[in-house]
């Protein structure tokens, strides 16, 4: 009987060291609202790809209104998904008293994750600024001076080399760079195509990759490597055996939805399948909680009559601007079902932290 219940307590053990995620992974299609989603699974079957995303289950209907406004902005939604709090328009990691709140990063970072964020749009970007900074999302100055006195990422992968202080015809950095003070912080600093511009004492990086936000995939110019091949060098530069926290942002199908390009948003979308796919394959789903998920809906993008398997989907816009929509919120992996069926994004935060066993302490935010 010892016997029987000394295996019964090694089993029970086992399985608690299994319960709960070792990564989260989330990637999020920036303004893709459920229609943006169904074109690029479309997109994916016509092209013969694998749709990446039947992988994933619609864990929740997801609402995103703001304290003041019911149609969001990226800042106060990534405020509402990182920090846990609903905001005002324009918020970055503030409230809406203007009072900081921390992000899930942050408590990560604390719990011993390795933390990273990638996207295709400028640093100072509403969405990933959201991460790191807190201030109005137009304060661009306070946002650079926040991810200059930033320590909890490991690895940040973003475009605006532009505004960093380079020269621009060597994209060198001037003698005045912020890029300098992001080293002297322990960061080694990439450029474009991944060029060394500074080295650091550890592992801990930042890549600024494009001058501005990325080139839509659909107009590379010479030698730009593809969003995909960004984040494979990037996941090739880090150890998959530690915990981690990566949050993928695919920002540009927001940026091609605000202009109605109905071309630049196709290549967008099926960009997102190609990176969803391989994410999916580079982290084992037994111990990776994978979320994609949207901040908002941009476009009031409807698909028309269209044959099907058709190279040619025939879409609308309705405006040029974001709409109110429920927006899609998927699951894959390890705790997959450990979200309710109708939420906001600010409660993302609190489930995660409770599927990670994390307690905070009362009145902390």
């Amino acid at each position: 009987m010892k016997r029987f219940f000394a295996i019964l307590f090694v089993f029970v053990s086992a399985m608690m060291l299994i319960a709960q995620p070792k990564n989260i992974v989330v990637i999020m299609g920036d303004g893709m609202g459920y229609n943006h989603l169904l074109l690029s699974e479309l997109l994916a079957e016509i092209n013969n790809l694998e749709i990446a995303t039947n992988k994933f289950q619609v864990a929740s209907l997801v609402r995103n209104e703001t304290i003041d406004n019911i149609v969001t902005d990226s800042a106060a939604a990534a405020t509402a998904f990182f920090c846990g709090q609903k905001t005002k328009l324009g918020c970055l990691g503030i409230d809406k008293d203007q009072i900081p709140i921390n992000s899930i990063a942050t408590i990560l970072k604390e719990e011993g994750y390795k933390i990273g964020l990638i996207t295709n749009t400028k640093f100072s970007d509403a969405t990933p600024a959201a991460m790191y900074a807190h201030a109005f999302r137009d304060d661009k100055k306070k946002i650079l001076e926040d991810l200059i006195e930033t320590d909890f990422l490991d690895f940040f992968v973003a475009g605006g080399l532009e505004d960093l202080g380079v020269n621009p015809f060597t994209l060198k950095p001037t003698s005045k760079s912020p890029l300098k003070k992001l080293n002297e912080n322990g960061y080694k600093i990439y450029g474009i195509n991944y060029e060394p511009l500074f080295d650091g004492p550890n592992d801990k990086f930042m890549a600024f990759v494009s001058l501005g936000h990325k080139s839509f995939e659909n107009q590379l110019i010479a030698g730009e490597p593809t969003y995909l091949e960004i984040i494979e060098k990037t996941i090739s530069k880090i150890n998959l055996e530690e915990p981690l926290f990566l949050f993928i942002e695919c920002g540009r199908i927001d940026h091609a939805s605000h202009i109605n390009d109905e071309k630049a948003l196709k290549a967008e979308l099926i960009m997102f399948q190609k990176i969803v796919n391989y994410i999916t394959r580079v982290f084992p789903s037994e111990d990776t909680l994978f979320i994609i998920f949207a901040d908002h809906e941009t476009g009031g993008l409807s698909l028309m009559s269209s044959p099907t398997k058709s190279e040619d989907i025939s879409i609308k816009w309705n405006t040029t601007d974001h709409t109110a929509t429920y927006v899609p919120f998927l699951t894959f992996g390890n705790s997959k079902d450990s979200f309710p069926k109708l939420m906001h994004l600010m409660d993302v935060k609190e489930y995660l932290l409770e599927i990670l066993e994390i307690k905070i302490p009362e009145g902390v935010h």
